[in-house]
């Protein structure tokens, strides 16, 4: 599953029998064990090399088993329900909220706000703006300036729909957030949807070029997606190389590589750079 609102990456999910395991790496993996209802309780840290802190008792023994002989990584994703954030003029998806496990009725929503990075997170620093951003404000960041062009194209009352996604990455409307009636049932193609988290291509390009910013940053966890072309996911692999620590914790969630040689030496000196600092 992709963690959104906002984008986080993406989750490995391993459920069975009333026990869960989730990672967001494929390395680290945080167990836990269903209690009375519907409440979980963590029990500790699994990993294949037996490093973890999880005690193989009578509630974790078989689910252990069940992580050591789980699928390959990386799982197919399963949040095929999405919210997408629509252009306040064409009213077609123009970034993505929210997505979940399919089900028969997607939940109503009263209100949606597409946020850059959590709250308290003021990384993203944008090289396309250059001085521009002095010109503004000291107190305004370059999420903030990101996060107002996405609201002024959505606009003053903006409108989400969400869509089941299918195979071949179309998607049928279902209900929304002030959206039209007459959207809901509506069928688009996979084309119709932006291919990364916002819509690539802007009236201004001022606009593309921050944007392309934003997924560039992005870019050592957009490549664990699956549905993303070879193109992109070429310029996502040189982009992820400027970024070599978030790029190797996501080393085994990737289900393609295009330029192997590069990425393999961008992931042995990450794991020297590593070493030596865990020997000092």
């Amino acid at each position: 599953m992709r963690q959104l609102s906002p984008y986080q990456g993406t989750i490995q999910v391993v459920q069975k029998n009333g026990s869960r395991a989730m990672s967001v790496d494929g390395v680290d993996w945080q167990t836990q064990i269903k209690r009375k209802g519907a409440r979980f309780s963590t029990r500790g840290i699994w990993r294949s090399d037996g490093s973890g802190d999880l005690e193989e008792d009578e509630l974790c023994g078989s689910f252990i088993q069940d992580l050591k002989n789980a699928p390959e990584l990386p799982f197919p994703f399963a949040d095929k329900l999405e919210l997408w954030l629509l252009d306040s003029q064409s009213q077609m998806p123009m970034a993505l909220v929210s997505s979940m496990l399919d089900r028969e009725t997607a939940p109503r929503i009263n209100d949606v706000h597409w946020q850059a990075t959590l709250a308290d997170d003021y990384s993203f620093v944008a090289p396309s703006l250059g001085r521009a951003s002095a010109a503004l404000s000291t107190t305004l960041t370059h999420r903030d300036i990101l996060q107002r062009c996405i609201q002024a194209v959505a606009g003053l009352r903006p409108q989400a729909q969400w869509f089941r996604r299918d195979e071949q990455g179309g998607g049928f409307g279902l209900n929304g957030c002030r959206i039209d009636d007459h959207l809901e049932g509506r069928q688009l193609t996979a084309q119709q949807f932006p291919e990364l988290l916002l819509r690539q291509q802007w009236p201004h390009d001022e606009e593309t070029a921050l944007v392309r910013d934003y997924h560039a940053w992005r870019s050592p966890w957009l490549l664990t997606h699956s549905d993303i072309s070879d193109e992109t996911r070429d310029w996502l692999e040189h982009a992820a190389c400027n970024h070599p620590q978030q790029l190797f914790r996501a080393r085994k969630l990737l289900p393609k590589v295009i330029n192997k040689e590069m990425l393999k030496k961008a992931w042995v000196a990450m794991a020297i750079r590593r070493s030596n600092t865990a020997m000092l």
